[in-house]
């Protein structure tokens, strides 16, 4: 690997390994022990990312203007996707796969550099904008977290004017967000704290102590509203849940520029689907069988389907293009969680691209 391969680049990189289809932006600075970028990675451009250790999975996606001081190791893991303007400071930061952090993240806000100073993420977490981590102490936040935007994680506490040899308290203690935890707008989580499995923070809440698992909790501080009690629908209600989703998205697809008409008896029902030229059939299959329900979209002219399971474990089968891609970003929102290699992103509506041009 020479600095050629990414005109505008500059490497100062013991070691490299660097995977097929990698992209790194102009006026990016780069500077590793080692560095790992696995096939289909990017970098923005105007970066600036610093680690002893720097490995990016595969399709993992820095957007611009990121600034990182990691120490260690930083670890991005397969699809997951750090949004624009990043800053990062702390020994060690760890990332698992199809994560999204959202712009303007914040991690270290003061006393970062310490030997505890470290953050682990697990799979499939959602990040909103401008959330503010302080990882004085270890940070762990499990698997398929969501954080809203402007929440705030601190692993410290004190002001020297009210010193602890005069009385006061002071504060250094890490966090632990578990699994499937969903921290409200601007819910704050102070030192010391476990935020319990499943449990919801509502928006403004003051986490000051730990929570237990699975309860909906609220106010400053923070306290136990209810438990929650959710009840997995059965196959004839997710059938129908699955049937409104998927006509929800085909309207969207209309605001969207898109084509759509219903096809004929001949071509199985469902919809076609048309833009510029390109045209695919979607279709959606309820019958015995079939369980809850699988969506089909395949370009036309193309062999392969791509098929979407609502049984449980979600599956997707097959290779998704930008309509099976729209469609995955689409049902995220609404908290359908399909598994696949990398995060998607939605089509642009006409009406915004044509300003984009």
């Amino acid at each position: 690997m020479e600095t050629k391969d990414f005109p505008g680049v500059e490497l100062r990189v013991g070691r490299a390994r660097i995977g097929e289809g990698v992209r790194i932006g102009e006026g990016t600075v780069i500077v590793a022990d080692q560095l790992v970028l696995a096939d289909g990675a990017v970098i923005g451009a105007g970066c600036d990312l610093r680690s002893a250790h720097l490995e990016l999975g595969a399709g993992a996606h820095v957007v611009h203007g990121a600034r990182w001081l990691v120490a260690d190791a930083v670890r991005l893991g397969a699809g997951s996707v750090v949004d624009a303007d990043s800053e990062v400071v702390c020994r060690e930061w760890s990332v698992g796969e199809g994560c999204y952090l959202g712009h303007r993240l914040r991690v270290g806000a003061g006393a970062s550099m310490e030997e505890r100073s470290t953050l682990r993420i697990g799979d499939r977490c959602q990040i909103a904008p401008d959330v503010v981590v302080n990882p004085t102490e270890p940070v762990v936040i499990g698997d398929e977290v969501g954080i809203s935007a402007q929440v705030a994680i601190w692993t410290h506490g004190y002001h020297a004017g009210h010193p602890v040899r005069d009385g006061h308290g002071a504060a250094f203690a890490g966090v632990e967000v578990q699994d499937g935890v969903w921290l409200g707008v601007r819910a704050m989580v102070l030192p010391g704290v476990r935020v319990g499995a499943g449990t919801v923070v509502a928006a403004l809440g003051l986490v000051n102590r730990s929570l237990p698992a699975g309860v909906l909790a609220a106010g400053v501080p923070a306290r136990v509203k209810h438990v929650l009690q959710p009840q997995a629908l059965d196959v004839a209600s997710r059938r129908e849940a699955v049937a409104v989703l998927v006509e929800d998205w085909i309207a969207r697809l209309r605001f969207k520029g898109l084509m759509v008409e219903p096809a004929g008896p001949s071509q199985g029902g469902g919809w076609s689907v048309a833009r510029s030229g390109e045209r695919w059939e979607v279709a959606l299959r309820t019958g015995v069988g079939q369980g809850p329900g699988l969506v089909e979209v395949r370009r036309a002219g193309a062999w392969a389907w791509a098929v979407f399971d609502f049984a449980e474990p979600l599956a997707v089968r097959g290779a998704l293009d930008e309509l099976g891609h729209d469609l995955r970003d689409f049902l995220r929102r609404a908290t359908w969680l399909f598994p696949y290699a990398g995060n998607s992103w939605g089509l642009v509506p006409e009406r915004f691209a044509r300003l984009l041009d």
